[in-house]
This record gives C-alpha cells, structure tokens and sequence, in this order.
C-alpha cells in the first residue's frame, strides 16, 4: 500500500444517500487496490509487470462506463469535456498487445488510473457541473460581488462560492474562451465583467484614439509590431490583429511585407491633438517627493507594468497615487525633451523626429487613463508607463551632457 492510501478511506462521506456512498466506498477500495498493483514487488519481473498492467487495465474498465456517461453531461463545458476525454484516453486498453511493458510504463497507467478515479469519486452527486460553476462566477460578476477588472486567484473563488477548486479551474478556463475573464501563467484571472471587448479590439481602439491625438499622422507608417507590442504590453498577435481590424475599416493601408501606413487624408488623425494636450496640462500632481533620477523613473514604470503582466489589480488609492507619479514624471521629462530639443536643434533635427509621437502617446495615454472605467485603467496605466520609458531613453540618448538630473522635484 501506497503512502497515499491511507487518506483514500476517509472521503467517503457519511452524508450522501445510499446509493452514492456506496459508489464512493466502491471507487475508494479500487483505489486502495491500485496503490498495490505499482508497489515495489510488481518490478520484480516481466511477468509481474504484465500482470500489474491487467489489474490495472481491469479496474478501469469498471469503471470507464461510467466516466464517458461523465463526459457525455460536460458537454456545456469544454473544459471540462477535455478533462474527461483526457481522463478515458489514458487509461483505455490498447486494441494492440503490448510488446515488452515497463515497470515505468505501469506506474504511468496506475496514476492514471488513479486520478480517473479520484475524479469519478469527487463529481459524484450533488457535484456542481462545471457549466453550472461558470454561470455562478458570471453572475457573482454581474451582481458586483467581483468588480470588472479584479484579479482573483481559484482558490479565492472556490472559497467564496463554496464550491471545488478544479471545477472552478476549469470554469475560468471556458469563461477565458468566452473573453469574460483572462487567465495568467499562473492560473489567476482578471475579470473582465460583461460587455468586454477583446485585446485586439482594444488594441485597435485605442490605436484610433492615438491617431485622433497625432501621434500617429496620415501618411506615416506605424512602428513595428514588437515595438507596437511593448507599447500596449500585449502579445504581437493581438497587434496584427488589431491591425486587421483598422485595415478593414479604412483607418490604416497595409500592404504585404510592409509596415502599415495610417490612411493619407485621414479625416480624424489629429483633430484631437490640441483639446488632449490641455486636458494633460489639468491633470493633477502628486503632493509627496518623487525620485526624478533615471532609475526612479524606470522603477515607477516597472511597478505599473508588473501589475499588468502579473494580472494583479492594486487598490484603487494605490493605482491612482501610482498613475499621478506617472503624470508628473512624464512632464518632467516633456519639459527636459523640450530643453533638449531646442539645444540640439541645429546638430540633432532627425532624433527628434521620434520624440513628438512619443510624447503624443504620452498626453493621450495620460489623459485616456483619467477618462477609463475600472477595467481597463490598469492597462492603460502600464501603456503609459511603456511611453515614459521610451522618452526616457530618446532625452539620455539625445543630451547626455546636460548637468546632473534632478532627484527629487514636485513637493
């Protein structure tokens, strides 16, 4: 017997009806067999092997009818649905014999076998269907329980919704398919809430808004799609999807092997470029000392952005006390890219050629995260703070000897 077995007699609850205890009592004994059929013993010879194979083999036949009447009810997940299927692959026998079976082979097929049971026993009635699991978190969206935006682990939900953490994992995994929520590496999910448009929607939204600001004239192509992507912190595919999107609709000309153009007389490409810049000039300063030096500012960038890839949502207050350092950094270094320019103006003209878009896509940026609901100011946040490390590097690039930057400013 298995180290693991001991903990297999005691999940058979008490409180069910009888006819599911005793399948509950039943899946547990057959688990208690498997944790002898891969024990040491059986590795003693090939015939030992061979024979483990069958006892195994033979357990999960009794047990397979049952698992694909599972799979059948998760058809409103596809989750879940997956889940099963993997679940019957592999541990259905083979139509071919086995030549040679390994020792290694059969612990693989016992684990197998093991997890398809442990899975039966644990979605035994009254188990929530998966299905079932996803309408509860969406409607806990819909009710304000979960803000739109909010960056929550399955264990947290599980726990509020009293209801299994697998299932949970594999709701979230079918509500990211319905671009509800958004799942990180990590598992954890940002919810969308209802309404959301998709990454490159977004993408291609705020692309437009750019255009109306200037950053982006008529006629000029757009950056490339890794710079694109480090400047909305999103996959490149999402870019050239969102590039697709414009493409469609006119805004952008976009030929093969060539980076897009915006349309030449596009009607809206800076029409809002002046009203941006003195919406940026209201926007309010922080009222304790901020590190000016260099490695503050990429610091305070590194923070914003970490948030966004990480998928977390910091508290309001913070988020806001983050977003005013952002601002006055960024006029900080508007006002050294201003000094600078003017310096440099007769040696150094084609440099600043880059400078006024970024700082287009600052203002903007800036100013869109002021006008944002909950669920994208962390985004837009992260945007603003790739722009200001962009402007950062074109002023250290155009005017390194200039005089000691200052540390501190904007008490």
């Amino acid at each position: 017997m298995t180290a693991t077995t001991t903990s297999e007699e005691t999940t058979a609850g008490g409180d069910l009806p009888l006819g599911q205890r005793i399948v509950c009592r039943a899946l547990t004994s057959e688990l208690i067999r498997l944790g002898r059929v891969d024990g040491p013993r059986a590795g003693h010879s090939a015939a030992a092997v061979a024979e483990g194979y069958e006892k195994a083999w033979q357990i999960a036949d009794r047990w397979l009818p049952l698992a694909r009447e599972r799979r059948r009810a998760a058809s409103g997940s596809a989750a879940d649905h997956a889940r099963w299927d993997g679940l019957v692959r592999a541990v259905t026998r083979p139509d071919k014999k086995v030549g040679n079976p390994s020792f290694t082979g059969l612990v693989e097929l016992v684990g197998h076998t093991r997890e398809l049971l442990r899975t039966l026993r644990n979605t035994e009635p009254s188990y929530v269907p998966v299905a079932e699991v996803a309408a509860q978190i969406t409607e806990a969206v819909q009710n304000g329980k979960y803000l739109a935006g909010m960056s929550l682990s399955p264990g947290r939900i599980a726990t509020d919704l009293g209801l299994p953490r697998a299932s949970v994992k594999l709701a979230l995994t079918d509500l990211a398919e319905e671009n509800v929520v958004e799942l990180s590496g990590t598992g954890r999910a940002r919810l969308y809430g209802l309404g959301h448009t998709d990454r490159a929607q977004q993408i291609a939204d705020w692309l437009r808004e750019l255009i109306a600001a200037g950053a982006y004239p008529p006629g000029t192509k757009l950056p490339t799609r890794p710079r694109l992507a480090r400047s909305f912190i999103s996959a490149e595919y999402h870019v050239v999807a969102a590039i697709r999107i414009l493409t469609a609709d006119g805004t952008l000309i976009c030929h093969p092997g060539q980076r897009p153009v915006v349309r030449p007389g596009h009607p809206h490409a800076g029409t809002k470029a002046t009203e941006i810049s003195r919406t940026f000039r209201q926007l309010p300063c922080p009222t304790t000392p901020m590190d000016l030096s260099d490695t503050g500012i990429r610091e305070a960038a590194r923070v914003a952005q970490s948030w966004w890839r990480a998928h977390l949502s910091p508290h309001p207050a913070t988020l806001d006390h983050h977003y005013t350092q952002l601002v006055a950094i960024a006029r900080h270094l508007i006002a050294r890219a201003g000094t600078r320019h003017n310096r440099s103006r007769a040696g150094d003209a084609g440099h600043w050629e880059d400078v006024d878009p970024v700082i287009a896509r600052i203002t903007a940026t800036a100013t869109g995260v002021a006008q944002a609901g909950p669920e994208h100011r962390v985004w837009r946040t992260a945007c603003l703070a790739a722009a200001v490390i962009d402007l950062l590097k074109l002023t250290a690039e155009a005017g390194e000897a200039t005089g000691p930057r200052p540390r501190h400013a904007f008490r």
